[in-house]
């Protein structure tokens, strides 16, 4: 659009968040011109429509807590300790592996990963490959926190619980 106004500037000044003199400028021109005063109407009406088909997918697709707790209590039942009581290295990975999967569809894969991997630096592990069953508690504890970051403290907590196995 021409005007003097680019694609940025109507944008940032339809989210609310253009710097006051751009503001300023836009709404002195949207006084006097009426091609440009439509333009700001319909973006207006797409970015609320936008907003609400948002809100309404999130609400169509979020899982309650308890679903969400019955569903995670399924994943940690399978990842108890086995009845020797003695945890391996590949037991290990396999709760590693499984918690990943578990945050994927939750958080998307890359976030999982990277959220894992974040977790692990800064345990005493250092790596993913550096967990072991004497580190595990401090990944857990890492994991936790982060998790409560991306997706709540319910997710976390439930993650957490992993550990209490």
């Amino acid at each position: 659009m021409e005007h003097g106004i680019t694609e940025q500037e109507w944008n940032d000044y339809i989210d609310g968040i253009a710097e006051p003199e751009v503001r300023s400028r836009i709404e002195a021109h949207l006084i006097g011109c009426v091609q440009c005063w439509e333009f700001h109407d319909q973006l207006a009406n797409v970015n609320q429509m936008l907003e609400e088909a948002g809100s309404q997918a999130r609400g169509e697709l979020s899982i309650d807590d308890r679903r969400l707790h019955i569903m995670l209590r399924r994943v940690f039942d399978a990842l108890r300790v086995p009845e020797s009581g003695t945890v391996t290295q590949q037991q290990v990975r396999i709760w590693i592996d499984s918690l990943e999967t578990l945050l994927a569809p939750f958080c998307g894969a890359q976030a999982a990963a990277l959220a894992m991997e974040t977790a692990a630096r800064y345990s005493p592990a250092r790596s993913i490959d550096g967990i072991s069953p004497e580190n595990w508690e401090p990944f857990l504890d890492r994991l936790s926190s982060i998790t409560a970051a991306m997706c709540g403290d319910t997710f976390a907590s439930l993650v957490q619980e992993r550990g209490q196995m």
